[in-house]
């Protein structure tokens, strides 16, 4: 089943219920969110020296020095 197929019948279930099982399925859908963004978090946290890579690049904003990225490569 694609995607769309799925979600096509997710919605029509979510609308056949009645609304304490909306919630709870609401409930639901916030925890699985939840869940990918913290795995998600947890990927980028795993590569080395990301956090330093931020930190310096949010400086340079700050201190504005930093190039347009139209300028960057005209090139291509």
């Amino acid at each position: 089943m694609t995607t769309t197929q799925l979600r096509k019948k997710a919605k029509e279930r979510l609308d056949s219920l009645p609304p304490d099982k909306v919630r709870v399925a609401a409930e639901f859908l916030d925890y699985l969110g939840a869940a990918a963004s913290r795995d998600a978090t947890a990927e980028l946290l795993k590569i080395p020296g990301l956090l330093q890579d931020v930190e310096e690049a949010s400086g340079h904003l700050k201190k504005r020095r930093y190039k347009d990225w139209r300028k960057v490569r005209k090139d291509v």
